[in-house]
Order: C-alpha cells, then sequence, then structure tokens
C-alpha cells in the first residue's frame, strides 16, 4: 500500500463505506478478508495514518470508521478529536480498533466521541463475526 487512497471493493453492490485507518498495511489485508466474511456489501477505503484518514473526510463521509489507537504522529485519540470536530461527520460511528488499548483509554475514547472500542480479535473469524454484529 501507498501513502494515496485505495478502495478495495468487497461486493460490485455499494451500501456501506467503511474507513480503516491502521498504520500497519497488514491489517488492511487482514480487515478485508473479515470483511468479505460478512456477508455484508461494502466498500473499504484505507487509511495508513491518521492525515491521510482527515484527507479522505474532506471528501467521502464514510458510514462506519475504524480507528487504530497506536499510531505514529498523529494518534488515534487525537485524530478521533478531529473528527468530532468536523459537524457533518458528527453522526459517523467510530471504533477504536487495536490491539494495544485498555479499559482506561477504552473510555477514554468514547468520552471523546466514539461509539466504542475493539480489541483486535486473534482470528479472521473472530474479526468477521465482531463486523457482522457492527455493520447489521
Amino acid at each position: 500500500m501507498t501513502d494515496t487512497l485505495q478502495t478495495l471493493a468487497v461486493e460490485t453492490n455499494f451500501q456501506k463505506i467503511i474507513l480503516l485507518v491502521d498504520d500497519d498495511e497488514d491489517e488492511h489485508d487482514i480487515f478485508l478478508s473479515a470483511l468479505n466474511g460478512t456477508g455484508e456489501d461494502c466498500t473499504l477505503i484505507s487509511a495508513i495514518s491518521s492525515d491521510e484518514a482527515l484527507n479522505i473526510l474532506r471528501t467521502v463521509t464514510p458510514d462506519v470508521i475504524f480507528l487504530d489507537i497506536n499510531m505514529p504522529r498523529i494518534t488515534g485519540i487525537k485524530c478521533l478529536e478531529e473528527i468530532r470536530k468536523i459537524k457533518s461527520l458528527a453522526h459517523i460511528p467510530v471504533y477504536i480498533y487495536s490491539t494495544g488499548i485498555n479499559s482506561r483509554e477504552g473510555q477514554k475514547a468514547i468520552l471523546l466521541g466514539a461509539k466504542d472500542y475493539i480489541i483486535k480479535p486473534n482470528s479472521i473469524n473472530d474479526l468477521s463475526s465482531v463486523l457482522k454484529d457492527i455493520l447489521q
């Protein structure tokens, strides 16, 4: 992946737009595989930094945002704060999606406007189940 916008189609009949913000490029492939396992019609837009995500959000309004907390330069928490300052995105659910989050950080994210926080599951099937619950 590069720093440019990459759209990955899950199905040809797009109903939902999902934005994944994670600096781990492998995580985007894992997330897409899990998303394919949900059976939901959606488009995945990948951003590998908070800066890239904020640029994407100038022109794209996703249905759901998944945001890693541990990223260089601008952390996921700071990105969440920036997203919540954009009135047109106030209604968009943002899920903190990270391996390295504890309940205190998760509660802070919720107070700052996250819908919830998710500790990255250990398997694609488990992630598919989590995503299916969120996207239905």
